[in-house]
């Protein structure tokens, strides 16, 4: 015997039928339009039966001359109920058919949806749902899909996140090992004692990867920290003409001797202050200067300039170049993190800087743009608010 089956058998029956409304959206829709349907077709009758007996009452009969007259008031009320039962019954079915057929319908979508959400989470990122109506359910189908999209995005930023870290990262120790062992190997060893590296020039060499690698790690930390919201930002009043002439001021001795690059400052000494992390604003200059630096070939220029836009509460502060430039393809992704595009790549850079930029900026209230011409040079630009005068 299946035992399932012992003890009470409609049991098992009855509360996987009741399991079913309970947790099926589709069942739930269905029972509740045939309770719907049934009530209403039960007060239909049930008010024309009451509304024989008032039409009686009001024609003249009373309450005794029906009681007088029960064989056949009794014989009206059986008539009355068979066809209460009869048209309920009929309307049960009836229900039953369409609210079968319009749950299914409604819930088609959510079905849709439902194997969408599951090859999506096991990995087919690929995955879209089909959009099946104009309604409610069809836009929230097309959420999904935004949704899916901007994660698939996302993923493959991870992966090419992880891709050039692993390269920023194996590069340098590369190098530092290569001249590590060229140091450990004996001098007259093979027959290298001609070509062996000189231990001022691989130190020079291991000094200069070790500082792209500590770039690289303090701009991870940093990046890392923006995204948890643990980076301390506090905003205040920030005099920039001091802050911008300041940065320049200790930033030209390097770009002259190490690049040939000149650095000036073009700011205005009328300009308002602005509400922003005087900490970070100098960490964006910097960043931006640096990176401008690097794209300019030897008898460039780089200019810092600062100005109150009209008709607005912003003030516009612009690191301009005489470099490369960058492509139209590379301008909309510049501040993603680690992309650099062939015209913008160059040895020293991790890809992270404009990253950490757009999200230091955008930490004070501010925004960042960019314009380029290949050839030409950038202008990449940031906007903080004004301080309100006390």
């Amino acid at each position: 015997m299946n035992p399932e089956w012992d003890g009470e058998p409609s049991r098992g029956m009855i509360g996987g039928y009741i399991h079913r409304v309970r947790t099926s959206l589709r069942s739930k829709l269905t029972v509740s339009h045939l309770l719907v349907q049934t009530l209403s077709l039960f007060i239909y009758a049930a008010g024309g039966f009451f509304l024989l007996v008032a039409i009686l009452i009001s024609g003249g009969y009373s309450f005794r001359d029906l009681l007088r007259e029960s064989p056949v008031f009794i014989a009206l009320t059986l008539f009355v109920l068979f066809n209460i039962f009869v048209i309920t019954l009929c309307g049960f079915l009836s229900a039953t058919i369409v609210s079968r057929y319009m749950a299914r319908r409604l819930t088609r979508q959510i079905d849709e949806l439902v194997r969408a959400t599951d090859e999506f989470a096991q990995g087919n990122m690929h995955r879209r749902a089909e959009v099946m109506s104009s309604d409610e359910m069809g836009g929230l189908a097309e959420r999904f899909n935004l949704l899916a999209a901007r994660l698939e995005d996302l993923d493959v930023q991870r992966r090419s996140f992880v891709a050039n870290v692993s390269h920023d990262l194996r590069t340098p120790i590369a190098i530092i090992r290569g001249h590590i062992d060229a140091q450990m190997r004996p001098a007259l060893e093979a027959g290298v004692a001609d070509t062996a590296i000189d231990p001022a020039e691989a130190f020079r060499a291991i000094d200069h990867e070790l500082a792209t690698l500590t770039s690289l790690i303090d701009d991870l930390f940093t990046l890392s920290r923006l995204e948890e919201a643990a980076l301390p930002i506090e905003l205040a009043p920030v005099d920039l003409v001091t802050l911008i002439e300041d940065t320049v001021r200790g930033i030209r001795p390097y770009a002259l001797q190490q690049a040939r690059v000149s650095v000036n400052a073009l700011v205005p000494l009328d300009l308002p202050r602005v509400l922003g992390d005087e900490t970070r604003i100098t960490q964006v200059i910097n960043n931006l200067v640096h990176n401008a630096i690097r794209h300019t070939p030897a008898g460039g220029l780089v200019i810092v300039a600062a100005e109150s836009l009209p008709n607005s509460n912003v003030v516009e502060v612009a690191v301009r170049d005489t470099g490369v430039g960058i492509a139209p393809e590379d301008l909309p992704r510049i501040f993603d993190r680690f992309y650099r595009g062939d015209s913008t790549r160059s040895p020293g850079g991790t890809g992270l800087g404009l990253s950490i930029v757009k999200q230091l900026v955008e930490g004070q209230n501010g925004s960042v743009a960019v314009e380029s011409q290949v050839g030409e040079g950038t202008s990449i630009s940031f906007r903080l608010p004004i301080a309100k005068a006390a």
